[in-house]
């Protein structure tokens, strides 16, 4: 007799194994897009004051010093910029309408001296910037008249404004003048620099009877790098169209009203000379400036999308009509300048243009169809080996002349949450500099997210160019402004230095040093990948980690729903 198979139920049985997350490698940087349980092993949620140079350590970043002895105030400063001329180098430093000279040891120095002739005080409000060349540096402030150095304590206005006050002409007997109708002018020049104003306002007219010489009193220059007085004619009776260069002479007597300087002529061979110039008008209260192509160049105070430039070789002359209206769309104006080889990149708020000169005479002006962005303020960019950086709305983009490659894209939760609710005016102050001792880009913003309040966003380009994702990291640092120590530095040890201003307060810190933050304890958080819980109820067994003895302490602390379960003190 056949058997029926049965079939029985019976319960389940599995191993029980709990969830781990293996997590060997904690410096891949963070990552604000993913929800906590999808983070790669790599990556973090929270990575503040932490160093990302080594694979496979999270280090607490370098601390900072104290560089300024005293603090000037609780605002915050205006402006700082490391100098480098010809033969010397020293640090500017704007605060409180006042420009500083720390020197190299550390320490804000007395404000500087400003010369004759030059404006006692500057902008207590606006920025300010310190553009140079070989020569001399400027303080561009956007509301004054911009005032130069050629590196000593001495200031003085930048151009020379020409003379408004004809000179007094009179004949003489000895000479070799014909009798003629002359017409004279003079200008004010400054042997130093080799810089003269334009020719005077007004211009003196005599005419010699017989044979002789013409004997001149010009007024002197109240303004005190003028040394020298060049004087121009022109034979009118000869039908000269063009006033040239008929002699020079040192300046006489002194900077007060009064005082004059006299000059003979007694020959009329200027035939051959220099004309008179015409085109070395002074600089506008231009807000920034930069120099490219043996020019300086500088954005408009009132049109916002017109740009000056000085005439070649010459970077006190302004020609009225040397500028470029820049076809910017949307009403946009110009934000940011940067050289880049042959190429000046000029930044609106949401477009790039290109200025590309071969030489320094032809220019051709074209929109960057690769770029994505602009830039929010004058120092939201920065070179950057292959590129140039430049924070946007947007977020952050490198420019490398061609087409922009996007770096914020793992952070803009957080950019998106800088631009929704910070001011513009704090917005367009955000800083950046690109570290090369520590190859770190690091970017000062007024609110880091998620703790709104000063920070910083610092990218670590090789653990980026090692992983092919840029590896992003932040500090608590309330930093308003970056002084980079990048040119010739004859000090063993100064170049690479970093100096950065606080954003609420009249001091200086030295970046990147030693261990300790200002005397003070400095505080480094990770949070990295989640559990995935289905229930509602987990129970947490243990937590295992490697660590390097060092001095501080470390702390393990559970966070459940937003609410500290404590902390675990490992000694």
């Amino acid at each position: 007799m056949a058997k029926t198979a049965s079939v029985k139920t019976g319960s389940p049985r599995a191993r029980r194994t709990y969830q781990t997350i293996d997590i060997t490698e904690m410096s891949g940087g963070l990552d604000l897009r993913r929800s906590p349980t999808l983070l790669a092993a790599d990556r973090a949620r929270v990575l503040m004051n932490h160093s990302l140079a080594t694979p496979g350590e999270l280090a607490v970043r370098a601390g900072y010093m104290q560089f300024s002895p005293t603090n000037l105030g609780s605002s915050r400063a205006q402006g700082g910029r490391r100098i480098y001329l010809a033969s010397t180098q020293f640090t500017l430093w704007a605060w409180g309408g006042n420009v500083y000279r720390p020197p190299d040891n550390g320490g804000a120095s007395s404000v500087i001296e400003l010369g004759t002739g030059a404006i006692s005080t500057h902008s207590e409000t606006n920025q300010i910037y310190f553009p140079y060349d070989r020569t001399f540096v400027a303080i561009f402030d956007g509301a004054n008249r911009p005032s130069k150095s050629t590196g000593s304590t001495t200031w003085t206005l930048m151009g020379i404004d020409a003379g408004t006050v004809g000179s007094t002409a009179s004949s003489v007997s000895s000479g070799s003048l014909s009798a003629s109708e002359f017409e004279f002018g003079y200008t004010y020049k400054d042997r130093g620099l080799g810089h003269e104003s334009n020719i005077s306002a007004v211009l003196t007219t005599r005419t010699m009877g017989a044979t002789g010489a013409m004997h001149l009193e010009i007024p002197n220059s109240s303004d005190g790098q003028v040394d020298a007085i060049v004087v121009y004619a022109r034979n009118k009776t000869a039908g000269e169209t063009v006033l040239r260069k008929a002699s020079s002479v040192t300046m006489q007597g002194t900077t007060a009203a009064g005082q004059h300087s006299t000059i003979r002529i007694e020959s009329s061979a200027w035939s051959a000379n220099d004309e008179a110039p015409t085109n070395h008008n002074v600089p506008g209260a231009y807000p920034f400036a930069v120099v490219w192509k043996n020019r300086w160049w500088a954005p408009d105070g009132i049109v916002g999308n017109r740009l000056h430039f000085t005439e070649l070789f010459q970077p006190q002359s302004w020609p009225t009509l040397f500028y470029i209206d820049i076809p910017f769309e949307k009403g946009d104006e110009i934000t940011a300048l940067i050289a880049q080889g042959d190429t000046l990149l000029v930044f609106g708020q949401s477009r790039v243009y290109l200025i590309i000169g071969q030489t320094s005479l032809d220019f051709e002006v074209k929109p960057s169809a690769g770029a994505q962005a602009g830039a929010v303020g004058p120092r939201a960019v920065a070179l950057i080996e292959n590129g140039v950086i430049h924070c946007s709305t947007e977020g952050v983009f490198i420019f490398d002349g061609a087409t922009d490659k996007y770096l914020s894209f793992d952070i803009e939760p957080g950019w998106r949450d800088l631009m929704r609710s910070a001011s513009a005016a704090d917005i367009a102050l955000i800083d950046v500099v690109y570290h090369f001792p520590y190859k770190e880009l690091r970017i000062s913003v007024p609110r880091l997210y998620p703790r709104a309040a000063f920070g910083e966003w610092v990218l670590d380009l090789n653990r980026t160019r090692e992983s092919g994702t840029p590896a992003w990291t932040d500090t608590n640092r309330t930093i308003g402004g970056y002084i980079l120590w990048d040119g010739d530095e004859p000090t063993v040890g100064h170049r690479g230095r970093l100096l950065t201003w606080d954003s609420t307060g009249g001091r200086l810190f030295k970046e990147s040093t030693g261990t300790s933050a200002n005397s003070s304890n400095m505080v480094a958080e990770y949070e990295g990948p989640h559990l995935a819980m289905g229930l509602h109820r987990a129970r947490f067994i243990d937590v295992t980690g490697e660590f390097e003895p060092h001095t501080g302490n470390f702390t393990v602390e559970t966070i459940i729903d937003q609410v500290s379960q404590g902390g675990v003190s490992i000694q």
